[in-house]
């Protein structure tokens, strides 16, 4: 135990601390991205994210790569791990273009927490249907807020791939509505505001405080702060925060060990009324650190992978 992490923590005006995220990203949902680089474009989202070059704009994690892989974070189902994924998310984007992407769609409004962040680029030819899908998932979103859904005329060949001659015209104004939303979204909020997405910062700044931790360390710490938190919580907000590019994984030995990928604190502090040690936080961090290092031995090998230049957090 390091009882000045949690002196420090417990010291917090959590009412009045900000958290910046330590990076922003589109959890982009939709049709199938061709692994060909010279194909052409099986459809919006392909032609979106691969030839027109979506990830050189945006981070972007791929829905495919994380449900072919989220067992891996100790998610029991889908739907648990999409609704982590939307806690952190900037945004998710969902391109309603096939069978698959409108019941992911459908899904999708259908939980609270996805909604949150859920934005949507979908045909005319579904949004004008006298469908379900219509009426079901699209008019809900009109009702929650109709700018989060765009609608675009654009058209697909009798073999099912996008014709790319209609999609080009809508080109701009696609991309500036995925622009729009993402850049709407702050970098920081308040830490009450967070709600259930608290876990995840706080597992966060505790790896920040520290140049490397192993999880089972970090478990401990963690627990400090949140009694109620299990390692399989714990875990499973590690792999989406691993997805999203804010943490790095290494298996060393017999451990798995996290560090921070981006150089910036998460949180903007503010001390307590009435609290005894008023120092500076650069100086309650200094604390902090310096019994996080000492608490734990690491391998020579794992600090000089942690250290590694990092990123700063754009403003």
């Amino acid at each position: 135990m390091v009882a000045e992490l949690t002196s420090f923590y417990n010291d917090l005006e959590l009412s009045e601390v900000r958290v910046h995220r330590p990076s922003k990203f589109v959890f982009l949902c939709g049709g199938f991205i061709s692994q060909d680089n010279r194909a052409r474009a099986q459809n919006l989202r392909d032609y979106l994210y691969r030839v027109r070059g979506l990830s050189a704009r945006y981070n972007v994690v791929l829905a495919e790569l994380a449900t072919q892989l989220y067992r891996d974070g100790g998610y029991t189902d889908l739907i648990s791990f999409e609704e982590d994924i939307a806690r952190i998310a900037s945004v998710v984007l969902v391109i309603a273009e096939s069978a698959g992407s409108l019941a992911e769609l459908g899904a999708f409004t259908a939980n609270e927490t996805i909604q949150k962040s859920l934005r949507v680029v979908i045909r005319e030819h579904f949004e004008q249907s006298e469908s379900f899908v219509r009426f079901g998932p699209v008019e809900r979103i009109r009702r929650a807020r109709r700018a989060n859904i765009a609608v675009y005329p654009w058209l697909t060949h009798s073999n099912g791939t996008l014709n790319v001659k209609s999609t080009q015209p809508h080109y701009r104004e696609i991309v500036r509505f995925v622009h729009d939303h993402f850049a709407a979204v702050p970098a920081s909020t308040s830490f009450e505001k967070l709600g259930e997405a608290q876990l995840f910062y706080i597992i966060y700044w505790i790896i920040h405080l520290s140049l490397a931790v192993s999880s089972t360390v970090l478990n401990s710490y963690v627990r400090q702060i949140v009694p109620s938190a299990t390692d399989e919580a714990i875990w499973r907000k590690l792999y989406c925060m691993k997805l999203a590019g804010w943490v790095a994984q290494l298996a060393y030995s017999s451990e798995e060990y996290f560090w921070a990928l981006n150089d910036s604190d998460p949180l903007e502090y503010v001390l307590r009324p009435g609290v005894v040690d008023r120092s500076s936080s650069f100086r309650r961090k200094l604390i902090v650190t310096a019994a996080m290092r000492k608490a734990e031995r690491l391998p020579p090998y794992v600090v000089k992978e942690a250290s590694k230049p990092r990123v700063a957090r754009a403003p």
